[in-house]
């Protein structure tokens, strides 16, 4: 079932590491809800209660108010809580898919600062750790308070970063290196092994990665056409090319999706990939101008796609939303005046978040077309490069501020 919500609420806070968020209430009571783990990173826990800041339009009108209490509210819980912020309270009163409350953003800090000049270009966490690649080829991870350097490890070119739930990390250049940590200890230099000519030899490169559960892919292209590469991670410490030709040109984003399968989007296209199969998923542009594709997103919901959608720019920010019973994707009215969009991501089966640079810079899904966030992300990050959506309940930032530098921006609720 779709639903529908209306603007996203936001606060913003200080610098440095946030007051870990309050447990969820709602029908299931306080102690079913979130769960603390390490850091103040968050566990998405008691998703069918209405939030503590519930009552900020929470759940259903009857639900509001009462549904604010601090404990769940027991008027506010069955009423407001179980329906999880239906169309009438929206994202004003959480989340529209699970009733969690408004996010609370940060700026995080990277210790040692990287030198003036260098951003942030990619970002990945799991439950209770992040961690961020510079474009000085730096990694830093944090986990919960300030980013800190892996002190030593160095990777000209870093293109992406990926961490798996149990901890292992890899990274990848915009060229043929790849390093990755397998170990337990993933914050020192010595537990990376780093592989040169890694994505092959002559034009091959990697552009970026994606994994689900313990299963790892990289994606990349080659020659100047930029053809689309797929490759799959053996565990052990190889990379194995698996698909040759995506038939999209230049990789940008995968993910996997519940069914097991990849899929990639590129410059002009959408592929899905399957034990050696590769099936094209067309786009209708409605008759639009052609769009150059860069980000993609799914929201799942028991083990099935809700909605998909990807983001990029061309004319104005651009989206297209898949048909999941085709598996092809219709192009939504370009916002002909925003930004081009760098970067989207599933808070939940119906919560999208996209951003990028320009105006709007953030944009949200109302159910019926994606509108300007309002109030938005802090404009302390002024050009979005990469989003990672740890769970519903929080979610990164990362690229750079209004100078050049580096910006990290988490948000919870």
């Amino acid at each position: 079932m779709r639903v529908s919500f209306g603007v996203l609420l936001l606060t913003v806070s200080g610098c440095g590491p946030i007051t870990p968020i309050k447990q969820d209430g709602g029908s299931a009571g306080g102690s079913a809800g979130g769960q603390v783990v390490g850091g103040g990173f968050v566990t998405a826990g008691g998703q069918s209660g209405g939030s503590v800041a519930g009552g900020i339009g929470g759940g259903t009108s009857a639900g509001g108010t009462a549904g604010g209490a601090s404990a769940g509210g027991s008027a506010g819980g069955s009423a407001g809580g179980s329906a999880g912020g239906s169309t009438a309270g929206g994202i004003a009163g959480g989340s529209a898919d699970a009733g969690l409350g408004p996010f609370s953003w940060s700026n995080m800090v990277a210790q040692p600062p990287p030198s003036s000049l260098t951003f942030a270009l990619a970002v990945s966490s799991r439950t209770g750790e992040a961690y961020v690649g510079m474009d000085n080829g730096r990694l830093y991870r944090s986990t919960g308070g300030p980013f800190a350097e892996v002190t030593g490890l160095l990777l000209s070119g870093l293109g992406d970063v990926h961490v798996t739930p149990t901890g292992k990390v890899f990274l990848v250049s915009g060229g043929k290196t790849a390093a990755h940590c397998l170990m337990s200890d993933c914050s020192i230099q010595a537990s990376y092994v780093t592989v040169q000519n890694a994505a092959g030899l002559g034009t091959e490169n990697f552009t970026g990665l994606c994994g689900e559960g313990e299963r790892v892919f990289a994606i990349g292209v080659r020659e100047t056409a930029g053809v689309g590469m797929l490759y799959e991670f053996d565990g052990v410490g190889a990379w194995t090319k698996v698909s040759n030709n995506l038939g999209i040109s230049r990789a940008n984003e995968c993910r996997v999706m519940p069914s097991g399968e990849v899929i990639i989007v590129g410059d002009t296209g959408v592929a899905r990939y399957d034990q050696g199969a590769t099936t094209p998923e067309p786009i209708d542009l409605m008759g639009q101008v052609a769009a150059s594709w860069s980000s993609i997103a799914l929201g799942v919901s028991n083990g099935a796609i809700v909605e998909a959608f990807i983001a990029g720019g061309g004319s104005g920010s651009r989206y297209a939303r898949r048909n999941n019973a085709s598996g092809t994707w219709t192009s939504l009215p370009p916002i002909a005046t925003g930004p081009t969009l760098n970067a989207i991501g599933a808070l939940g089966p119906s919560e999208f978040l996209a951003a990028g640079t320009g105006t709007p810079k953030f944009n949200t899904w109302n159910g019926t077309s994606f509108v300007a966030a309002n109030p938005a992300p802090p404009n302390t990050i002024g050009v979005v490069r990469d989003m990672n959506v740890t769970n519903p309940r929080e979610v990164f930032l990362v690229g750079t501020d209004g100078a050049g530098s580096y910006s990290i921006i988490r948000g919870r609720r």
